[in-house]
């Protein structure tokens, strides 16, 4: 095995270390993301699968293939992250709406 090779085998088991023991996810979550990583060291340990894979698709090269899937898997994860955003915005404008109404009111009884 190449250097390269070697440290692209610890990042990917570094990234799955953390991933199970600091973010708490559903159980498909990590099962994906557990599945996601095995293939990263798959095709680290055999560059030439992604070659092959990416012939049977029609590309070119599995480094393009690579790229496609990644951006794909970008805007995916942006996506689910700005719909996440959203209802976070959404919340936080109903409890201050909840809040100011419960101060008003707090107000008009002190008035009294």
């Amino acid at each position: 095995m190449t250097p390269i090779q070697w440290l692209l085998i610890l990042v990917a088991a570094a990234i799955v270390v953390v991933y199970f023991n600091r973010l708490r996810t559903r159980l498909l979550d990590r099962f994906i993301f557990f599945v996601l990583a095995v293939v990263a060291i798959a095709l680290v340990l055999q560059p030439e699968w992604a070659n092959d894979v990416a012939h049977f698709l029609g590309v070119g090269r599995g480094a393009d293939l690579l790229v496609y899937v990644g951006f794909s898997g970008l805007a995916f994860l942006w996506l689910g992250l700005y719909s996440r955003q959203r209802e976070l915005d959404r919340r936080l404008t109903e409890i201050a709406r909840k809040l100011a109404l419960l101060e008003a009111e707090k107000g008009k009884r002190a008035k009294k």
